[in-house]
């Protein structure tokens, strides 16, 4: 009992290492304080979209990082069916 006792205590002290890590990195990055202005999103979704996302400056326009991101609720087409309005 004692030894996984241990170990959660050595899992919790790399826990608040990383998460200070990740507060040092969001505050240096201008992206993050953006998204995070944004209602209902804070410091770990903010972090999770920026992860995901990564280097943003490689989508040419913003209809592809939001086809990317999958949230255009638009359909063009599935299987053999191709839309013609939306």
């Amino acid at each position: 009992m004692n030894l996984h006792i241990q170990m959660m205590a050595e899992y919790q002290a790399h826990l608040r290492a990383l998460d200070q890590e990740m507060d040092t990195l969001m505050q240096d990055s201008e992206a993050c304080q953006l998204i995070q202005s944004i209602p209902g999103i804070g410091r770990t979704l903010s972090a999770t979209i920026m992860a995901e996302i990564g280097e943003i400056g490689r989508f040419e326009n913003t209809r592809k990082l939001v086809a990317f991101a999958g949230v255009d609720p638009r359909v063009h087409q599935s299987g053999q069916f191709k839309a013609s309005v939306n």
